[in-house]
């Protein structure tokens, strides 16, 4: 478990690294100035002069790696620097954002999961039927239908057609349903694909004969054995699709008005916040890694084999 644990942190870190080094040379290289833009921002009429100053203020005059250096220095203390658009602390900011989308990620980790599994089985079980046959089409639909164009198509139903809720986003649970949806929809119907093709490939196994041998209903054989060596691969898909929805929250908060973290970081971007959008790259990733390592140790939990190869590799 040790060489295992370590093997994480080590892909934990350089993943966090590259990021971080990413996020600043991508910001180095573009054509914007954001110490001009601040001074515009700030100012009626800057000078040159003034925009200097204000560039050696923000300390954008020193060399690329000194600046990242010191920030990282100082995001290890918990300091991610003031907004230059908000004037409030980012670590603040990300702090009253971050919520709104977690809570909205989680609420289509929970659509995605009562649409994928029983679903799922439900088609393995019945392979070939006519079932089968409708949720492939559908699934291949929801596979092909973009997160914006869904997400305007269920306002203009159920909040235009049919009033059942409000265009602009009311708060609480009934705001959450159709964002959540939005988001679930898609990768539900990629779950239910790969987990339908995972309950056939194990339903063909050498154990689930023997379990029918030994007088085992198809039902406590499923259940009880089938989707257990059939979770991994969804465990670990699950925890990708999670940090890709908390990245890429931003559409869905702006169809439905929710002021997330993925819109904060696309307002940071249009006003050249670089520490904001700094600080909110540094926190997805953290959150993107997190997600992928808590698969990793759940697949352990499912799969203790796992960790005897793992083990057994690093020897």
């Amino acid at each position: 478990m040790g060489a295992f644990a370590k093997k994480r942190l080590v892909g934990l870190l350089l993943v966090l690294a590259g990021v971080t080094l990413l996020s600043f040379g991508l910001s180095a290289i573009s054509s914007v100035d954001p110490a001009e833009a601040f001074a515009r921002r700030s100012l009626l009429q800057p000078t040159p002069e003034k925009i200097a100053e204000v560039r050696r203020e923000m300390g954008l005059d020193q060399p690329l790696y000194r600046q990242y250096f010191h920030w990282m220095a100082n995001s290890l203390k918990g300091d991610l620097g003031t907004s230059l658009t908000t004037r409030n602390p980012v670590a603040a900011d990300i702090a009253r954002k971050l919520p709104v989308t977690l809570e909205l990620v989680l609420a289509s980790m929970m659509w995605i999961v009562l649409i994928s599994v029983p679903v799922s089985v439900l088609a393995a079980l019945k392979k070939d039927s006519l079932f089968d046959r409708i949720v492939s089409v559908l699934t291949l639909a929801g596979i092909s239908v973009p997160n914006f164009w869904l997400g305007f198509l269920l306002l203009l139903l159920f909040a235009v057609v049919f009033p059942v809720f409000q265009v602009v986003n009311a708060g609480g649970l009934q705001g959450l349903i159709l964002p959540s949806l939005t988001m679930a929809l898609p990768i539900a119907s990629a779950s239910i694909r790969l987990f339908r093709a995972t309950l056939l490939s194990n339903l063909n196994k050498d154990y689930v004969m023997y379990a029918k041998a030994r007088g085992l209903s198809d039902s406590r054989i499923i259940w009880g054995h089938v989707l257990r060596n059939s979770l991994p691969p969804m465990v670990t898909m699950f925890s990708q699709y999670m940090g890709y929805m908390i990245a890429g929250s931003a559409i869905v908060e702006s169809i439905f008005s929710r002021k997330g973290l993925g819109l904060h970081l696309i307002s940071a971007i249009v006003g050249r916040d670089l520490p904001t959008i700094n600080g909110c790259v540094l926190v997805i990733a953290l959150m993107f890694v997190a997600c992928g390592l808590a698969a990793d140790l759940i697949n352990l939990w499912l799969n203790p084999r796992m960790r005897e190869g793992e083990e057994e590799a690093y020897a």
